[in-house]
Order: C-alpha cells, then structure tokens, then sequence
C-alpha cells in the first residue's frame, strides 16, 4: 500500500459472496454488511447466485440494487463461483463471505488494518458461533496428510483488547478471508476441482510455499450459522471430498520427493480409515475419495509442477505452520498407532518432531 493510498483513506474491497439456494440467509449477511463501520464509497458487493431455485437473483435486483449480481444456471459448488467473483471484483483486496455469516461493524477494518500492518496477502477473521459464545475458527492447523481443522473450535470465545494482535496461520477460514486479489489470481486462486471442503487449506498452504503470509485478526469477527450452507451436500459426499481434496493437496503442496513419500503414506492410511470405521456411509466415502482423487491426480501433478517451479519456501519452512502434523483424522488408538507405522515406514515422518505414543490396545496385566 502506496503512501498515497494510505491518505486517501482505507483501501477498497469487494466483498464476495457465493450464495446457493439461500435467501434468507443471504438476507440475514447482507443486513449486518449494511452496518459495517466502513466507508461505502470504498466497498464493492458482489453475489455469485449459485443455481439457486429461491428466487434470490431477482430479490436481490429488486431489494439490493446497489449489489452487482452473476448468476450460474447450476450448483458449482464454493471455489468456483468464489474464482468468478475475484475475476469480476474491481478492487484491490477482495473478501470472500459465505451467505451464512453475519459480520461485525468493525469486521472490515480490522481485515484491511491487519493487511496493511503485516504485509500479510491473506487475512482471517474469528469465525464465532451464532450467538458468539464460542470459537469456530482461530487460525487453522493441518495434519501431515492435508486434512486441515479449525484451532481452538468450540472454546469460549471471551475477548479482551489484548486478544486482537493478528498471528500467522497456514490457512484463513473461507467464511470470512480477505486476500490481495492479484496475489490470489498469481496463486491460481481456488482449486475449482475441489468443488468444496479444504480448497481455504490448500490455498493457505500454496500461499505459504510462494512467499506469501497468512494471518488471523482476531478483532475481525463474525457469527456464523454452523451448517447453515453445508446441508446443500449428503454427508457421505462431504466426506468422500474431505479425503479427495486432501489426498490432492499432498500431491501439489510438498515439494516433489516428499510429496511422492506422503502420498503413498496417505494411500494405505486412507485404507485404514476405510477398515476401521463403524459407519457405512464413512466406508464409501474414503473409497469414493480415494477413487476421485486418483482420477485427478495428473491435473494435479502438474499443478504442483507449476507450483515447484515457484517455490519460495522449502517444505522445512513451512512445516511448523501445521501446528497439529500428528492429529489423526479419525478417533481411535489403533488409528493413531497405525498412522505412526506406516509414516515411519514410508519415510513421511522426517519433517516433524516425533509423533505422541498412543496407549497400548491392550493393557498388560499381571497374574498373582
């Protein structure tokens, strides 16, 4: 930011915000952006009408005329619209929201302060429950395998003014992120054959590779109506692209030899998840994931060719950003005791300080 930009006062946005059959949640976002304690002559609305059948393009013209609308005849899922909507944005910085959130008046500011005072290319915010009594995303940690999670989920989310330092993250939730628009387009923006699920944890971990920085503003907060917008896919296709999207973003992320090492680690791990659950519907979905990805593998070996091409940092770099390498995707000891095994076997273990020792499966017991 030019110190010409900075007189003129705070930087311009477009916020983005795909929407699919969600009207009245839409409604619910759009209320509290009309609140924001940020100067309108700076602020751009853009909504991706996502295949919904509710009428929400021509409520929009009709009640938000001031909102520029595009519209898809079908469901293109989150990182596709989200592309579409950074293409079309007019600002520098763009801010992806999902349709279900509703943001606080100091939200933007605090995005846009954040970027300006830590060079960072990415901002996210808090992300709170619906009545902002608890956490839902502080900054994001990711397995060695790609699987990403919140931190801090479903702890109280008290605040007080010494809470608000941004600090780095490997990924910004994409509920509520902002990112330099031409950064993001130079990164390839989203992964559109992610459809959705990790395609905010990819591109964090792409970002980081690059150069680039990520961070979370604490004081940059919204409330967010929990699976407001996930009810939109089963839950056996939330899970079969959990381990799809995640098995792709080892292939494209890591640098080549140890991306090559994970992948076959995470090959036989996602077979254990398979043969240890308990539910139907997570058995067909690790096979449906695994099945998935391997057909997109070649598209995303040359993705991650492209991107080894560009690397700024070694994977050694940005290793400690996961925060939780070891988290097992799954509950269960012998889960965990297996994903330590195979990443030894398989060489995969190299980047992180030794794993936890889970408890044996079976106490051992003495005979008097």
């Amino acid at each position: 930011m030019s110190a010409e930009e900075l007189v003129v006062g705070p930087p311009e946005v477009t916020l983005a915000i795909p929407s699919c059959e969600g009207r009245s949640l839409l409604a619910s976002c759009l209320e509290s952006v009309a609140v924001l304690d940020y100067p309108r002559d700076r602020l751009e609305i853009l909504v991706y009408d996502n295949g919904s059948t509710d009428g929400t393009a021509e409520w929009l013209r009709s009640e938000h005329p001031g909102v520029r609308v595009l519209a898809a005849p079908t469901n293109e899922g989150f990182a596709g619209p989200c592309n579409r909507l950074a293409r079309a944005a007019t600002a520098r910085w763009v801010c992806f929201l999902n349709n279900d959130v509703r943001v606080e008046p100091g939200f933007l500011a605090a995005l846009t302060g954040a970027a300006l005072a830590t060079g960072a290319a990415c901002v996210g915010a808090r992300v709170l429950s619906a009545d902002g009594r608890r956490i839902e995303f502080d900054g994001g940690t990711m397995n060695f395998l790609g699987h990403g999670t919140p931190r801090r989920y479903g702890e109280p989310a008290e605040c007080d003014e010494d809470d608000n330092e941004p600090f780095e993250t490997l990924f910004a939730s994409g509920a509520a992120m902002l990112v330099d628009r031409e950064v993001f387009h130079s990164a390839e923006g989203f992964d559109e054959t992610y459809f959705a699920y990790f395609e905010d944890v990819d591109l964090g971990w792409r970002l980081w590779t690059l150069g680039e920085r990520c961070v979370v503003a604490p004081a940059a907060r919204v409330r967010h109506r929990e699976h407001g917008s996930e009810a939109l896919l089963p839950r056996e296709r939330r899970l079969a692209l959990l381990e799809r999207n995640a098995l792709l973003s080892v292939v494209k992320n890591y640098e080549e030899d140890r991306a090559g090492r994970v992948l076959r680690c995470a090959l036989a791990l996602i077979a254990e998840r398979e043969r240890l659950a308990t539910e139907a519907a997570r058995r067909r979905a690790c096979r449906q994931g695994l099945l998935a990805a391997l057909s997109a593998l070649p598209a995303a070996e040359r993705f991650g060719a492209r991107l080894r091409e560009r690397r700024r940092r070694t994977d050694a770099e940005v290793a400690p950003l996961f925060g939780e390498p070891w988290r097992p995707p799954i509950a269960g000891d012998e889960y965990a005791r297996r994903q330590i095994e195979v990443a030894r076997v398989f060489g995969a273990a190299d980047l992180f300080a030794a794993p936890p020792t889970p408890p044996p499966l079976f106490e051992e017991t003495t005979c008097a």
